[in-house]
């Protein structure tokens, strides 16, 4: 069983009705977003508030702790947008939304915002009166614009990407955006296997993401390498599609000749039959992370899981290389710790891995770490990286250091401006696949 998705940047209704991009040639980026909301007949709200992008913030007022939420119509070259983690500091710079006007004319709800480029993420929030975005009680997507999903509900906001302006911006983040030509573009749907105890979503059948390089069965006999990238906490197999839009990130870097031709595989670790909270324990290793024995202990479990059932299906239904030097694996938050999993356990199953803001990871003088033991460990290629801002930075940090006593080698990347957010783990994967990814191993600093 499989579900196509057809991709489109903008998905405007024939009224003309729907979220657009403008080029206006003017401050503060050059670009603006005409945000429309047409409710539907169930929804009589009497206002609406645009949220799910956090506010900005620039150099001198941003650290773990802080952002001062500048608007996007205080945007100036040197902000840029950051979502601290609600356990910290200000949320009003992170969770604040922009009120909507009511057009009595069309009935719909309209907003016009300046934003710079690469992949901005949203949501419409009816009849919220805090706000602050996060406390409100309904969520809308754009009609105008649904999300890319393996089922309807799935992602909770819509996707909006906007071009590069030289004369206004600094940051160029096109390599986010769809390719102009469509006959280059990959595919991308989602499909369900069988998998004895998953209770999603069907008993005994999980679902996956795949995306297919746009040359994909023009030749005969040619196999591909494979990236499986995990989602993170409560997350899904769709959200590197719609929250990263990875597809659109391989279509151009495969289109440059950046990146071999590839196989994306984007499972999902969650509903598998067993939970976290069935290996929790009451030992760590790192007292500011919880229960890392645990999270070992579960993501293993999940190794294992992917190892039975979901690794061989996609062995047999794609043309893939059998060949470890054409096997990688990736994962960022949670997803990050599960590639600790792989790395530490089917190390030479794989001969890449891309380590984003794991969460958490074991400590120095683990036995994890010992390449004596596992000399396969110094022959794959591991990258790592976080965000600057990101509250798992000292995670990513303290495995660094963990590697280094076993002289193990790797190559890292952090986003300079990134926080625990999607905008950061586009910016190491995309570093990731430009300039590791299929190159020889192991990586070096």
């Amino acid at each position: 069983m499989h579900i196509l998705v057809v991709l489109a940047l903008i998905a405007a209704s024939a009224e003309g009705k729907g979220t657009t991009v403008r080029k206006t040639g003017t401050g503060p980026t050059g670009y603006e977003v005409d945000f429309v909301f047409t409710p539907n007949s169930t929804t009589n709200a009497s206002s609406v508030l645009l949220g799910g992008f956090p506010f900005f913030s620039d150099p001198l007022h941003a650290s773990l702790v802080k952002t001062d939420g500048y608007t996007p119509y205080e945007w100036r070259a040197d902000m840029f947008s950051m979502r601290l983690s609600p356990d910290y500091g200000n949320e009003a710079g992170t969770l604040s939304g922009l009120a909507m006007q009511y057009n009595n004319q069309t009935g719909d709800w309209e907003v016009t915002v300046p934003l710079p480029s690469g992949t901005w993420l949203y949501a419409y929030y009816p009849d919220c009166t805090t706000g602050n975005w996060r406390d409100c009680n309904v969520s809308l997507v754009d009609p105008s614009n649904l999300p890319l999903e393996a089922f309807p509900g799935d992602q909770l906001l819509s996707a909006i990407q906007l071009p590069f302006d030289g004369e206004f911006q600094v940051q160029n983040y096109d390599w986010q955006l769809p390719l102009e030509d469509v006959s280059k573009r990959g595919n991308v749907s989602f499909h369900q296997y069988a998998s004895p105890g998953s209770t999603s979503p069907y008993p005994d059948v999980h679902d996956v993401g795949i995306y297919l390089p746009s040359e994909y069965g023009l030749y005969s006999n040619k196999t591909y390498p494979v990236l499986y990238l995990s989602n993170g906490g409560q997350g899904s197999d769709s959200d590197w599609f719609q929250q990263a839009q990875i597809h659109h990130i391989m279509d151009r870097l495969i289109d440059a000749g950046a990146l071999e031709p590839t196989i994306l595989v984007t499972p999902d670790w969650y509903n598998l039959g067993f939970t976290l909270e069935e290996y929790e324990t009451n030992a760590t290793l790192q007292a500011e992370y919880l229960d890392v024995v645990g999270y070992d202990r579960f993501f293993n479990k999940v190794r294992e899981n992917f190892f039975s059932y979901l690794m061989p299906w996609v062995e047999d239904h794609y043309a893939i290389a059998n060949d470890s030097s054409q096997r990688a694996f990736g994962g960022l938050a949670l997803g990050g710790t599960l590639t600790l999993a792989m790395l530490f356990n089917a190390t030479d199953y794989f001969s890449s891995y891309c380590v984003m803001s794991p969460t958490p990871a074991p400590a120095a003088g683990d036995s994890q770490y010992n390449a004596t033991t596992n000399p396969a460990l110094r022959q794959v290629g591991i990258l790592t990286g976080a965000g600057f801002y990101d509250t798992t930075f000292p995670a990513a940090r303290d495995w660094e250091v963990a590697l280094a006593v076993e002289n193990v080698t790797y190559a890292s990347h952090y986003s300079m401006t990134g926080a625990h957010e999607w905008s950061t783990w586009q910016e190491i994967v995309y570093v990731y696949l430009r300039d590791v990814l299929w190159r020889p191993v192991p990586y070096s600093a």
